[in-house]
């Protein structure tokens, strides 16, 4: 038989060599299966209806859902693409610097705007408690059933004015307490103004009068001039044996520029309406009048000082007869009208009254004239103080404390001891006082220049802003 009347069910593909039933796809190694379940049998298979993948020219192709008649062939070979061309080191170094900086700004701007609402939220808790008090009580001994406090009130550094600092209200608290028994005055101060060291000298004062508490001072390192000025508004005074303490007088910051302004071509035309009302102009000499109007405001500071220690230090504030006989000191022209009087009741000047009252007049002016002689100025020790009665006794804080535990009339069991401490400020525990207060030292020594003050204080203690 011709190969051209072979039966069709026999006929075998040109390029396959098995049975229909036994196909297998050119390229695979499968066992025998069966054309109708056989997905990748060649493309001229006669049973082709059930073949999803078979060639495009299959004789059923209708079912083929992957056939692309006219599809073009798939490259074998992969497209060229032209490399990138690398970066330059300048414009890379240029992006790197960039973005680093926008992440350092930003960081920065994070960080500050954190802080700011810090600080708001800060200001905003500690509103309250700053303006309320600026008074910390710590305890040092005792507790609060106590039926008596003793307060340790501390006075240090150099004494200013301040109606609304920490004295003023540390005073007014001791004075709001009805368990205060007693006040201990902690000074270690150079001194200060004239009116600073008289203004708590008189708060003091007044508050002794009010609460009738005794009033005991302990000075530490240095309590001169206005920090001794202080002192005597107590009962006692205490110092340690390492305390400077005296100068007892009156100095006035002046200075005169006038030959460094004509050297240079400076000079001052000031329009006054007095010949006096440009006194203390540094930039030209002091007239003779204008030195006498200072020395008087000198001299009258220095009389109140003295007064300030008569009034504080008993032996210094006269005679024991003179003081039983008229009450205190009195002026001399009452003390002469008191004689007269005694002669015209019947007593002569040599009577034994008017021999007393002779007696400690002559007495008065000797002590009169030996505090004139101690009040020159100079420093003292602990020890050339009590000598000359300046102090009553030598002693640490422990030992003034325990003096006014007795004063009070309590003992230590049932005393407590409290120190007084100033409520550090929320800009100044964060370190931003700085913002608030003038800093320029420029500014400061102008100011000093252009305005004399007078001082109760150690002259190599003077402030920075009145050198």
């Amino acid at each position: 038989m011709k190969p051209e009347d072979a039966d069709q069910t026999t006929n075998e593909s040109p390029n396959e060599n098995a049975d229909q039933t036994t196909n297998e796809s050119p390229n695979e190694n499968a066992d025998d299966a069966p054309a109708s379940t056989n997905q990748n049998f060649a493309p001229n298979a006669a049973d082709a209806s059930t073949n999803r993948n078979f060639a495009p020219n299959a004789a059923d192709a209708s079912t083929n859902r992957n056939f692309a008649p006219n599809a073009a062939p798939r490259p074998t070979t992969p497209s060229f693409r032209v490399p990138p061309r690398p970066i330059g080191f300048w414009p890379l170094f240029f992006k790197d610097v960039t973005v680093s900086v926008a992440g350092v700004a930003t960081f920065c701007f994070l960080s500050f705007f954190l802080l700011f609402a810090t600080l708001v939220g800060l200001a905003g808790a500690l509103n309250d408690a700053s303006e309320s008090s600026l008074v910390l009580e710590e305890t040092i001994s005792g507790d609060e059933t106590a039926p008596g406090k003793i307060v340790v009130l501390p006075i240090e550094g150099v004494i200013e004015t301040d109606e609304y600092g920490f004295l003023r209200e540390a005073i007014d608290s001791i004075a709001d307490d009805e368990r205060v028994r007693g006040v201990v005055l902690r000074i270690n101060s150079p001194g200060g103004t004239i009116a600073g060291s008289d203004y708590y000298y008189t708060l003091l004062k007044d508050l002794k009068a009010e609460l009738d508490v005794p009033i005991i001072a302990s000075m530490g390192d240095v309590a001169a001039s206005g920090g001794y000025y202080i002192a005597t508004a107590a009962d006692r005074i205490f110092a340690e044996r390492s305390t400077l303490t005296g100068s007892i007088g009156v100095i006035v910051s002046m200075y005169d520029a006038s030959e460094l302004c004509e050297k240079v071509g400076v000079a001052s035309t000031p329009v006054v309406s007095g010949p006096m009302k440009g006194m203390g102009d540094f930039m030209k000499k002091p007239t003779p009048e204008e030195t006498a109007v200072w020395q008087a405001l000198v001299d009258e500071s220095y009389e109140q000082f003295l007064d300030v220690v008569r009034d504080g230090r008993p032996w210094y504030r006269g005679a024991p007869a003179l003081n039983e006989k008229t009450g205190g000191i009195k002026e001399t022209g009452e003390i002469e009208e008191d004689n007269e009087n005694s002669g015209n009741s019947g007593n002569s000047g040599n009577s034994e009254d008017g021999e007393t009252l002779e007696t400690a007049f002559a007495a008065l002016e000797e002590r009169d004239a030996e505090l004139r002689r101690v009040a020159d100025g100079r420093i003292y020790t602990a020890k050339q103080a009590k000598d000359l009665r300046l102090i009553d006794e030598i002693g640490f804080l422990d030992d003034a404390i325990d003096a006014a535990i007795e004063a009070a009339g309590l003992t230590p069991e049932t005393a407590e001891v409290v120190r007084y401490e100033e409520l550090e400020s929320w800009t100044s525990a964060l370190g931003l006082s700085a913002l608030t207060k003038r800093n320029e030292p420029l500014e400061k020594a102008l100011d000093s220049v252009a305005t004399p003050r007078g001082y109760y204080i150690l002259p190599r203690a003077l402030p920075t802003s009145a050198r």
